[in-house]
């Protein structure tokens, strides 16, 4: 009798180990050395989107929600960059992805949702302005960058930015070429050239008109100098930006 007790024991106990083993939980909360690594990692993402280069964006994105895997904005910004990259598949996986995570507010799925409507629709307009395949006997041509899994040829933003730092640089550039022209011309005209003490005036006026000339001579030299250092500032803050500020299009800050 007690062998078939022990018996019954073990299989009870055999019995019962799966279920426990099945309710540990699969993983423990993020570390916070985790969310740092995934801070920099999404940092990182930003500055490279800033910079178009959508595809290394797009792996530190990634990296970074490897780290923090419960971080919504992360997914919501992998769909912005693929969506970017024209990866039109991957971004409405990972809008996909956004609406089945926990704490998705009403207002946040309905605009995951408009998203995901509106590159549906640029899907389909690509779709569209593809070229059909050639008919039998014709060649095909060689495979576009978009076909062969690269990202698709970007254009450059046109440059040629006006706003207040330059409308301002070039206000100063033009008060400081003027100025200097103008006392330029002035001292050029109040040299006592062919002064003849006596004839002219006393050996004081001489000098005062010296003097005078010569102070005109050195505003006018830094009133040019001015004047060419603000052109330049102009000129860069024109042609050396894009016309309209970059625009990030980044989710701010994930959780924390």
């Amino acid at each position: 009798m007690t062998r078939w007790r022990r018996l019954l024991f073990l299989v009870a106990v055999l019995t019962m180990a799966p279920v426990s083993a099945v309710a540990q939980p699969a993983g423990g909360a993020v570390s916070a050395e985790d969310q740092r690594k995934a801070q920099e990692h999404f940092h990182k993402a930003r500055e490279l989107y800033g910079a178009g280069n959508y595809r290394e964006a797009i792996h530190e994105l990634e990296v970074a929600r490897g780290l923090d895997p419960k971080a919504k904005d992360l997914v919501m910004n992998l769909a912005i960059v693929n969506e970017k990259a024209g990866k039109y598949d991957e971004a409405l996986a990972w809008f996909k992805t956004y609406l089945e995570m926990d704490g998705i507010t009403a207002a946040e799925r309905s605009k995951a949702e408009a998203n995901m409507k509106r590159i549906e629709g640029a899907k389909r307009e690509h779709a569209a302005r593809t070229p059909s395949p050639p008919a039998s006997g014709t060649p095909a041509p060689p495979p576009s960058a978009t076909a062969s899994g690269a990202e698709p040829a970007r254009t450059d933003p046109p440059k040629g930015r006006v706003d207040g730092a330059t409308i301002a640089a070039g206000a100063i550039a033009g008060v400081g070429l003027a100025a200097g022209a103008t006392f330029g011309i002035l001292a050029l005209t109040q040299r006592p050239n062919g002064f003849v003490t006596g004839r002219d005036g006393t050996f004081a006026d001489l000098q005062s008109k010296t003097d005078g000339a010569h102070t005109m001579a050195i505003v006018a030299d830094v009133a040019l100098g001015v004047g060419v250092v603000a052109t330049i500032a102009t000129l860069y803050l024109y042609f050396g930006r894009t016309k309209e500020p970059a625009k990030s299009g980044f989710v701010g800050g994930f959780r924390f």
